[in-house]
């Protein structure tokens, strides 16, 4: 697929010629004949390059390359400023402002191929570079395992939405979970069907609860939930229908009659409770030992107090 540019330019001639030249060369392009319409354009289809004119109806092409700077989404499309010859001042604003280049009108063919072609060039190297570093970043957050959030984002996020919670006043609870009799499936069946059944649970988890729920692998074969606007009915519901779930998959194809079960501790404060948010993961690890000492195989409550 060939590279579109956007060429934003308000002088017919000028624009058509650009036009030829970059289709020629097996550029892809469209034209918008003013500022406010280089906008909506790039809004629309973000192209991988924008020739912008400074001088503009509606919308000058400084202006244009500040929404554009503002925007998340436009902010790493390159700018080449088309500029009028001797315009050294445009030129030193424009570079200043964000934008890649200029090319001064009129222009030489061959200079403008150059400029547009090592503009892309570095717009490629820069897109790589965005992508590594976006995967770096979810490595960093992940469990390799189960794909979960791991441990050290989740308490990053568990504090932000315990500060959320009181700001507005509302509800939060957290489920802690924990694999009954792991080590023994382990030493039974060997550590890849252990491994294959984290992974399991983890993705029935995902599956089960929503957007906004936090779900990460908190060590070994437990998992912790934080639910936001959730209060400890929601979270025991929330609890018993992934109970269930896990109960009702044969994990182990060779062993259709092996049930996998949790013990499980969920844990809430209301939004008129004034105790210490942060007590949640504590309740709830005390709520998922209570369960363990019950028999497993099982959830228990626990709420916190004014």
């Amino acid at each position: 697929m060939s590279e579109q540019i956007l060429i934003a330019e308000d002088d017919t001639n000028i624009a058509e010629l650009v036009k030829i030249i970059l289709e020629a060369k097996g550029y892809s392009t469209v034209w918008a004949k003013d500022g406010r319409e280089a906008l909506k354009i790039a809004e629309d289809s973000i192209p991988d390059l924008i020739l912008l004119d400074v001088m503009m109806p509606k919308l000058n092409g400084y202006e244009v390359l500040k929404l554009l700077k503002e925007n998340e989404g436009l902010q790493h499309i390159p700018v080449i400023f088309l500029t009028v010859k001797g315009e050294t001042d445009s030129k030193v604003v424009g570079l200043r402002m964000g934008g890649h280049d200029y090319i001064t009108k009129p222009f030489d063919l061959d200079e403008l191929i150059a400029r547009v072609e090592a503009a892309l060039r570095i717009k490629d190297e820069h897109d790589h570079l965005r992508e590594v570093n976006q995967r770096l970043s979810e490595l960093s957050m992940t469990d390799p395992l189960t794909s979960l959030y791991n441990r050290r984002y989740l308490m990053e996020r568990f504090h932000e939405e315990v500060e959320r919670a009181k700001r507005y006043k509302y509800p939060l609870a957290c489920i802690m979970l924990d694999i009954d009799d792991f080590k023994r499936i382990n030493d039974t069946y060997g550590h890849l069907q252990g491994d294959q059944i984290l992974q399991q649970i983890a993705t029935i988890m995902k599956n089960s609860n929503r957007v906004v729920d936090i779900i990460a692998r908190y060590g070994g074969e437990e998992f912790l939930l934080i639910l936001p606007q959730t209060d400890l009915g929601g979270a025991v519901v929330v609890g018993e229908r992934i109970n269930k779930l896990v109960a009702d998959t044969r994990f182990i194809r060779n062993e259709p009659d092996q049930v996998i079960t949790l013990s499980l501790g969920a844990s809430a404060y209301s939004s008129d409770d004034e105790g210490n948010k942060e007590d949640l993961l504590k309740m709830a690890d005390d709520a998922l030992l209570e369960a363990k000492r019950q028999g497993k195989n099982r959830l228990v409550s626990a709420l916190g107090k004014k």
